[in-house]
């Protein structure tokens, strides 16, 4: 296959996808809509063919938590945990600027390949 022919056959198997995705989404809101939400907002149906699952999305204001978290009580401290994170930009900048850091902060950092994306780009 050509590029042009590999490119218009990722565009129809996209377009397939979203319209499967929208109507998975469609009939997954009419399932549920049949049954009455917990009251605590979490919690099961179990039926023979399907389960439904309500669940509560938790985030934290890390800022707000950083600042006192110090004065926590121990058992309100455990209901938190900390992911470090890389922060790219800087990690680059320490690359550049200051070698030694680099290689300090690149002895805790796993590198391994992602998968490439590919964007489709609409014709003007």
């Amino acid at each position: 296959m050509t590029i042009i022919e590999l490119t218009a056959a990722l565009k129809a198997a996209k377009a397939a996808e979203e319209k499967a995705k929208a109507d998975r989404l469609d009939i997954e809101a009419k399932i549920v809509a049949l049954f009455v939400k917990p009251t605590t907002g979490e919690g099961t149906h179990n039926d023979e063919d399907f389960s439904i699952t309500w669940k509560l999305n938790r985030t934290v204001d890390t800022d707000k938590l950083s600042g006192a978290y110090e004065s926590l009580p121990a058992n309100a401290q455990r209901a938190f945990r900390w992911k470090a994170e890389v922060e790219l930009k800087n990690l680059r900048a320490l690359a550049d600027l200051d070698p030694v850091s680099y290689a300090a902060a690149a002895e805790f950092i796993t590198s391994k390949p992602a998968k490439p994306s590919i964007e489709l780009k609409d014709k003007p």
